[in-house]
């Protein structure tokens, strides 16, 4: 299962979306402000997979050194790929 989260890490949106994926075992996918949930220190003791928007991350001024290792950069085709071979995708938090 993935989880997409677009909202900020200090949203109630973007919190219940990593809670989600947490307790479900599902993947993470970052967009938008999401983005920021790959920080260093972010995801706390989160065990899936997280994907990252390239685009967005850049947007925002986003550099390697402050990524979390766990965090994949994927561009908009390897996302959908990603997207469109799981299970289920939940909702945008």
């Amino acid at each position: 299962m993935l989880v997409m989260i677009k909202s900020a890490p200090d949203t109630t949106d973007g919190a219940l979306g990593l809670t989600l994926a947490k307790e479900s075992g599902a993947d993470l996918v970052l967009l938008q402000n999401g983005v920021y949930f790959a920080q260093k220190e972010r995801l706390g003791a989160f065990s899936g997979a997280v994907y990252v928007l390239g685009d967005d991350k850049r947007l925002r001024g986003l550099r390697d050194s402050e990524m979390d290792a766990r965090a994949k950069t994927r561009d908009y085709d390897k996302l959908t790929d990603i997207i469109t071979g799981g299970d289920k995708v939940t909702g945008v938090f």
